[in-house]
């Protein structure tokens, strides 16, 4: 049963998109409602309500969170290298961010087909993130083409995963990332 583990202490709202998470990966994105998500999280639904008067509201902040956690380790890994990052590094950084297992981004990726499948409007954030996206790649000096049809692999492999489609075994997919790293790298050359 999914409600033996409570989330540590932390603040509530945090908590709480933990909670969403965790139900998520462990139950699937059907099963997440917002009694679900207040109990396991310890909170009273009252207390969830404050923070997140609907489910509508609730799938928009794990969304947001998720953006925000890929754009946040994006700019971690930039930071390392000291200086300001270029365009393409930022590519660069953000392919290997998306095509990282983690559990946290698995749960993230199935409230965005949940979100998408039950209301399109409440992906209204992620399209235009990623069309500002799309456009900041059309300014690579390798070309756009290059640059999304790297980003597409991406996409394509990730979502692959999501839906438990992907046929490749861990050593394939090994090989996949890095091939699509590579050719993240490329993008950077003019052609």
């Amino acid at each position: 049963m999914y409600f033996r583990n409570p989330i540590p202490s932390q603040p509530a709202r945090e908590r709480l998109l933990d909670a969403a998470d965790r139900l998520v990966l462990e139950t699937g994105a059907g099963h997440l409602t917002l009694d679900a998500v207040a109990k396991f999280a310890g909170v009273s639904k009252g207390g969830l309500l404050y923070h997140f008067p609907s489910k509508d509201s609730l799938l928009e902040a794990m969304l947001e969170r998720y953006l925000n956690d890929v754009e946040a380790q994006v700019a971690t890994r930039c930071a390392r290298r000291g200086g300001a990052p270029t365009r393409i590094e930022q590519f660069r950084e953000r392919v290997r961010v998306l095509l990282e297992l983690r559990p946290e981004r698995r749960a993230a990726g199935a409230a965005l087909l949940a979100a998408s499948a039950d209301k399109p409007a409440l992906m209204a954030h992620c399209r235009r993130s990623y069309r500002e996206f799309v456009d900041e790649i059309a300014t690579l000096p390798g070309g756009f083409e290059r640059a999304a049809l790297v980003q597409l692999a991406v996409d394509g492999l990730v979502l692959g995963e999501l839906l438990q489609l992907s046929p490749y075994t861990s050593g394939e997919r090994s090989r996949l990332v890095k091939a699509l790293i590579k050719a993240a790298d490329q993008c950077g050359r003019m052609q």
